[in-house]
């Protein structure tokens, strides 16, 4: 029997080896293994079969088992297992609940090909398939003579069959419950059921662990699948992932000119300028007559002199805060958006024109989400929404270095969120101004 010692030996040797490298297929496995010889039922009815077969009492047979498993993939794997056990239960007879035999040794090299059929949860049902040789010492119901406790063992080749489950318990440990039926090709080795339970130490990285750590960024723009709002199109960090072909900072979905550089206040269109002299109309003081930028667009220089009132700063500033409110709260947005509604844009256009009156002031833009979603997401929302109102802010010549932002997400609603009217006036920002 030193044979079966030392091939036992050799998978434990060759186990710690294989385990210096940290991504390897291999797992090693221990464990015990129960036999039953009774409720296959070979040579009379054996009765009930559930009821008999689970009776641990009358017909299992504890021993241990050793098992090395190579994986060739997410589903399939290949098994070899070592088992040890001793027959003591073997069925009954006439009246007698249980028959027993003396002790008879058991020694099983089996071979299975597992396919599971579950591959990213922790509970992984699998099926097996195999075969493998398996040895019994002689006894009155397995024997080439009638000899009994001869020593000498009966083997015969198997085909084997079983259902398993495996349960993650870390990262690299776990439980393997199986239950195999073994079919001896000879009639003088009883067939058998053979049950195991063990633990598993998997010597490489498990492949559920990696598929839950690893960032998905189906678009390779950067932005993880989670957080990218355009998860199949490559876009950028600003618009959520989302793109701006003609990179005038106006994403695709609300630009009316996607193959042409445009404003943000004329939703990704150029703006009209009908002496095209490069000064738009709506900043052009001769819109029909070819003038100078410097100029205003006007042919020759003239002198504006505007007054915009007297008085110190802040109390103007303070003055048409009310204004800044009274616009910045008609800005909306659609659930799960940063992007303005269409109605929005003459809004902005007069929060610009506000702007520009006092170049110098510090602005502060919140932004706001009803509470559909999670607080994460809602909270990078927000500053997605505060974000987009900035970026029209600067295309439309408002300084960026005065321009702070801030998301609040769902934290300060102004209505109800279990109303429809309520979530869509939680969808919003709010510019403060400070001197």
């Amino acid at each position: 029997m030193r044979k079966f010692y030392l091939l036992a030996a050799l998978n434990m040797c060759y186990s710690y080896l294989i385990a210096q490298d940290r991504d390897n297929p291999w797992s090693f496995e221990a464990g015990v293994n129960y036999v039953n010889v009774y409720s296959v039922g070979e040579e009379s009815p054996q009765g009930e079969f559930f009821d008999e077969y689970f009776n641990s009492n009358d017909h299992w047979n504890l021993g241990t088992y050793f098992a090395v498993t190579r994986d060739f993939g997410r589903r399939l794997s290949l098994t070899a297992k070592g088992s040890f056990n001793e027959i003591s239960k073997w069925g009954e007879t006439g009246n007698d609940a249980s028959l027993y035999v003396d002790n008879l040794k058991y020694y099983g090299l089996d071979g299975m090909i597992n396919f599971k059929l579950l591959t990213t949860t922790k509970l992984k049902p699998y099926i097996a398939i195999g075969g493998g040789y398996t040895w019994i010492e002689e006894g009155p119901y397995n024997t080439f003579s009638l000899k009994n406790g001869s020593g000498n063992l009966v083997g015969a080749g198997t085909v084997n069959g079983a259902l398993g489950f495996t349960f993650e318990i870390t990262n690299r440990f776990g439980l393997n419950l199986q239950f195999a039926y073994k079919h001896a090709f000879k009639e003088y080795l009883t067939k058998h059921f053979q049950n195991s339970v063990g633990v598993y130490y998997h010597l490489g990285k498990s492949p559920l662990r990696e598929e839950s750590n690893e960032v998905k960024d189906t678009d390779g723009d950067g932005i993880d699948d989670a957080h990218d709002l355009c998860p199949n199109l490559a876009g950028r960090k600003e618009f959520a992932g989302c793109p701006d072909t003609d990179g005038d900072g106006v994403p695709d979905s609300i630009d009316k000119c996607l193959e042409q550089f445009g404003e943000v206040s004329n939703v990704g269109c150029p703006l009209p300028d009908s002496d095209g002299d490069g000064v738009p109309d709506k900043l052009d003081k001769c819109p029909d007559h070819v003038g100078l930028l410097e100029n205003g667009g006007c042919p020759k220089a003239q002198v504006h002199n505007e007054v915009e009132g007297a008085g110190d700063e802040s109390k103007q500033i303070k003055a048409e805060q009310v204004k800044l409110n009274d616009f910045a709260n008609v800005i909306s947005f659609e659930t799960g958006n940063y992007n303005f509604k269409q109605e929005c844009y003459p809004i902005l256009i007069e929060i610009v024109e506000l702007l520009k009156k006092h170049p110098n002031a510090h602005l502060i833009i919140e932004g706001h989400t009803d509470s559909v979603g999670s607080f994460k997401a809602n909270k990078t929302l927000s500053k997605m929404r505060a974000n987009a109102v900035k970026n029209y802010l600067v295309a439309s010549g408002i300084t960026e270095s005065n321009i702070e932002t801030i998301g609040y997400g769902e934290l300060k609603p102004i209505g109800s969120n279990l109303t429809a009217e309520g979530r869509k006036s939680n969808r919003r920002v709010e510019i403060k101004m400070k001197d």
